[in-house]
């Protein structure tokens, strides 16, 4: 599930990249803040630091923004890191105070991150120039979906852009056949361990097409903001089967205690219900040239 969550990521950043320039284009240079909080965020995600913002502790911090004194690292954060932005950012960091200190004696790497744009340009060895593809090469390399959501995330904490640009149904779809090819529905009820855990995993497969949410994460489009409509055809199907199965479950609760006595003829129809969505699943995913079938199981 990395390749459509990192689609998603690139989405975001590419609307807020765009967001970015529209609002220098009109005069307004008022993001440099945001981007670096949402540094401090990406960097940790990435585990390359715990950065500090330096001008929160002295204003207009010489040369750097963030840095990490454990790791030694320093940051500085720009929309746009031109020749002539690198070249200022090195010499203020290599300047020797009155002590005869420079701030490269202090950090033993400094990172130049133009979110926006980074250009190419000759650096000492302790510097590196980043944008965001290499962020987003690291995070392909470590392949960890944590640190991917964690990113999502805290774009999404600082702007909304869901209703300005919607994420790619074919991704959404696939993030949600993901969780539906997972035991709640793959195993059959003979197989089922835990009758909680099966409904967890129906309460997460429900909330990720009602609200493109798990566990409160957004992971996904809602159904709601899907365009194909035979996509939100089956995921109406998906939720109408698993409140079926969730109807079963409920009349066979015991005096309304949690003891639940589901009788055979009645796990043949959850196992039925699991079988089609997992077949409907099988199909949507065929339809969109999404590599996934799923099938329900005996162990």
């Amino acid at each position: 599930m990395i390749d459509p969550l990192i689609r998603n990521l690139q989405a975001d950043i590419a609307l807020l990249q765009l967001y970015i320039a529209q609002r220098q284009k009109t005069g307004f240079h008022d993001m440099e803040r945001m981007v670096e909080a949402l540094t401090i965020f990406i960097f940790r995600a990435l585990r390359m630091g715990e950065l500090k913002n330096l001008n929160q502790i002295k204003a207009n911090f010489p040369a750097i923004d963030l840095a990490d004194n454990q790791k030694m690292i320093a940051v500085q954060v720009t929309t746009n890191a031109s020749p002539a932005k690198i070249n200022k950012t090195i010499k203020a960091f290599e300047k020797k105070n009155e002590l005869g200190v420079s701030l490269k004696d202090k950090y033993s790497a400094l990172y130049i991150f133009g979110f926006c744009k980074t250009s190419k340009h000759s650096v000492p060895s302790y510097c590196k120039l980043i944008d965001t593809s290499y962020l987003i090469g690291e995070l392909c390399d470590k392949a960890d979906e944590d640190m991917i959501q964690d990113i999502l995330d805290a774009i999404r904490r600082h702007q909304d852009y869901t209703s300005l640009h919607p994420w790619d149904d074919k991704d959404s779809l696939e993030i949600i056949l993901d969780l539906i090819n997972r035991n709640a529905i793959k195993h059959r009820m003979i197989c089922e361990g835990s009758l909680s855990d099966m409904v967890i995993g129906f309460k997460e497969i429900n909330e990720v097409i009602g609200k493109g949410t798990i566990q409160r994460k957004q992971r996904s489009k809602s159904i709601a903001d899907f365009k194909d409509q035979n996509m939100v055809i089956f995921l109406r199907g998906v939720t109408d089967d698993l409140s079926h199965i969730q109807a079963i479950i409920n009349k066979s609760r015991v005096s309304n205690d949690d003891f639940v006595y589901i009788s055979h003829e009645d796990m043949a129809r959850i196992d039925q219900l699991k079988i089609k969505i997992a077949n409907d699943s099988s199909k949507i995913a065929k339809l969109n040239n999404i590599k996934m079938e799923i099938n329900v199981i005996n162990l």
